[in-house]
């Protein structure tokens, strides 16, 4: 049976069939067929009399039936195509996504680092007896995920466990980049080319769409080329040195906020420092962001609390619950929701409207730029905002002083909290008159309550 499959790989994974090392990663710019493969050679082991237990995993359990999940069954109908087995072998089941191939016993399942987004960390059971783990965009998946994921996986069924991450380039503070690679000049400025550290147990491939031209067609080749082409319309240095050529960023150009920093959850909880939120409230396709905030000293915490779109007023209060918003602290809110907002208060919870104005956003962020700002690493989304809220360019590229509307949703929560909350005047909270124009009044604040002693 397993000596007549008919699998052809790209040799560029060559060394993934014969490495001794544990994680494998397969990376670099778009186009690659590092999915293709990743899910082919799960097939391929899938269907071999050898054990085999694998997992498909990213950082939204959701996320996986339109990626791999789906890239898996369309790899399984190809081979079926080439007579390299018969559909009725394979048992799927679509809710759980996972499959038993009847003739070996060999099995993959679906797991999530999440359960949704924003939600807290899935419990990853049922790892003990993996072989072989799949993570794609492994960059989403914080770097105390992944060390829970390492440490749950362990069997004897085999010599060697094998984890193969997925992922695009991040930037260069990315833990998967600071933790595996040495960063080398790329000949372009804030770019780099990264070269693996020497880790004997891992395996890098590095690759880019020319590793697989040969399943592009031409006018994906051309679009590919025209990126980094100053003569061409369609030039953009940004998305060719990440998306096509692989390099590592010294950050998106254009960057609004620069001085920002990795903290583990524990170390937040631990932070002596009185707790207050952000809430932007989003829309039906934009995220609700709810960011919890710790300040001191010029330095102010954050941390993803929720980052999920579509919610109701109900739904958010619910969720409010479940991550264990303090009822007793104030929430500062996008006062463009006044309905929302007396339901949130009706609820029980202390919401204050943020105030805006003339160049509320542009001093909003100004005064933030003023601080150094840490962000838990499990917060992946507020992470991802770090390295991509930007400046809008000019006709030459170069950075406007107009912020662009995009992955912004948790930097207007932190900014309506912060800039209501730790701006200071006379010692006092600067809080506007118009700032409880919502009722009820049982939760109004007392605008002249000294901001250290109120949080007590």
């Amino acid at each position: 049976m397993a000596q007549n499959l008919h699998f052809e790989f790209n040799k560029l994974y060559r060394a993934v069939f014969t490495t001794i090392a544990r994680y494998i990663d397969c990376w670099g710019g778009r186009a690659r067929g590092g999915s293709h493969f990743g899910t082919d050679y799960f097939l391929f082991l899938l269907m071999q009399p050898g054990y085999f237990r694998g997992c498909f995993l990213r950082a939204v359990f959701g996320d996986i039936r339109g990626s791999l999940w789906q890239d898996f069954k369309d790899r399984v109908d190809k081979a079926v195509e080439r007579g390299d087995c018969e559909l009725k072998d394979f048992a799927f089941n679509e809710s759980t996504m996972t499959v038993l191939y009847k003739p070996t016993g060999n099995s993959i399942i679906s797991k999530g680092f999440k359960k949704s987004s924003g939600s807290q960390s899935a419990k990853l059971k049922s790892l003990a007896g993996i072989t072989h783990v799949l993570i794609e965009e492994c960059e989403e998946v914080s770097e105390e995920d992944f060390n829970k994921l390492d440490d749950s996986l362990r069997t004897n069924k085999v010599e060697r466990i094998q984890v193969i991450r997925l992922f695009n380039p991040p930037s260069k503070n990315h833990w998967l980049i600071k933790r595996n690679y040495n960063l080398l000049p790329s000949g372009i400025k804030g770019w780099y080319r990264a070269k693996q550290k020497d880790i004997p147990e891992l395996l890098s491939i590095h690759s880019t769409y020319v590793d697989n031209i040969a399943n592009l067609n031409q006018s994906t080749i051309d679009k590919y080329r025209n990126y980094g082409d100053k003569t061409s319309s369609k030039y953009d240095e940004d998305f060719y040195c990440r998306d096509v050529l692989g390099l590592i960023s010294e950050g998106k150009k254009g960057r609004i906020f620069t001085r920002c920093f990795p903290l583990t959850y524990e170390r937040f909880k631990s932070l002596p420092y009185p707790s207050f939120y952000g809430l932007d409230f989003g829309y039906s396709t934009d995220p609700v962001a709810l960011v919890e905030l710790k300040y001191h000293n010029g330095r102010l915490f954050r941390h993803q609390l929720i980052y999920t779109p579509g919610l109701t007023d109900d739904d958010l209060a619910k969720i409010m619950r479940q991550v264990g918003v303090d009822p007793k602290k104030r929430i500062y809110a996008d006062s463009a929701e006044p309905k929302s907002i007396t339901t949130l208060r009706r609820k029980g919870y202390i919401v204050i409207p943020a105030v805006k104005g003339p160049d509320s956003i542009l001093n909003g962020i100004k005064f933030l730029q003023g601080m150094d700002i840490y962000t838990t690493e499990e917060s992946e989304d507020l992470m991802l905002e770090n390295e991509e809220y930007s400046w809008a360019l000019d006709s030459e590229k170069n950075p406007t002083n107009e912020p662009v509307d995009d992955f912004n949703h948790g930097w207007d929560a932190t900014r309506y909290a912060v800039s209501a909350h730790v701006q200071k005047k006379g010692g006092k909270l600067k809080i506007a008159d118009n700032a409880t124009v919502v009722t009820p009044e049982l939760v109004r604040p007392n605008v002249n309550e000294d901001w250290d002693s109120w949080e007590e």
